[in-house]
């Protein structure tokens, strides 16, 4: 294995999480505006379908023309970081294995993904095993049903959900940087990774995992030229 496809960004989290974040469980990366945490959990969902596992896309709030757009940007990058030689063949692989669907009226609820993932199953006959939503939730206004209700389609539908939150200036955080807002649903939540800059890096650390405690002395930066995840 090269040392650049050592740091792909789904080869890290499996290792890390022994295994990754698994089906029927969430996963949430928070960072404040601007510091990549889209860019880490496009790279993810990517990198999961440049492998030919199928994975879910949902934007909220947007259009699908503009996700398309950036989704290709990032792959993009990546296909040429990871110095992968057929291109064309890496973009089908893609194409076959990754749908984007869009809420561009901003409504959305864990009900809407339930009959989303239903209608693409019936109808497309695709089911995918990742899923990564933008732009929701609002962590601040997200009530315990709903997030148990999130839960509850991430087991039916046997695959693992990312989301992103937002940490304001003012929000009250703990020790290692996650609003209360979110430690609140921390009993529904498996993974908990923050991004943290420090200069022109971003460390990545993992505040809770799956099982027992973050592992100690992992050391992680996300690379936004690369888009890479790296060791360090």
């Amino acid at each position: 294995m090269t040392q650049i496809e050592s740091n792909r960004p789904l080869r890290i989290l499996q290792k890390v999480l022994n295994g990754g974040l698994g089906a029927g469980n969430i996963g949430v990366v928070v960072a404040r505006h601007g510091v990549g945490k889209l860019a880490v959990l496009t790279c993810i969902t990517l990198d999961h379908a440049m492998q030919g596992r199928k994975t879910l896309h949902v934007a909220v709030g947007k259009s699908i023309e503009e996700v398309r757009a950036y989704d290709d940007e990032v792959l993009s990058e990546m296909i040429e970081r990871l110095g992968i030689p057929d291109r064309a063949s890496m973009l089908t692989t893609v194409e076959r294995n990754k749908q984007i669907y869009t809420f561009a009226d901003g409504r959305f609820s864990s009900d809407r993904l339930r009959h989303t993932l239903e209608f693409l199953r019936e109808h497309a006959e695709f089911e995918p095993e990742m899923i990564e939503i933008q732009g929701w939730p609002r962590f601040r206004d997200l009530g315990e049903d709903e997030m148990q209700g999130l839960k509850q389609v991430a087991r039916d539908h046997a695959c693992e959900i990312w989301l992103t939150a937002h940490r304001h200036r003012d929000d009250e955080c703990d020790e290692q940087g996650v609003p209360v807002q979110v430690l609140r649903f921390a009993d529904g939540i498996s993974v908990i990774m923050t991004l943290e800059p420090e200069g022109d890096k971003v460390p990545i650390r993992f505040v809770k995992v799956r099982e027992g405690e973050p592992p100690a002395g992992i050391k992680l930066e996300f690379d936004p030229k690369s888009m890479l995840i790296r060791w360090h």
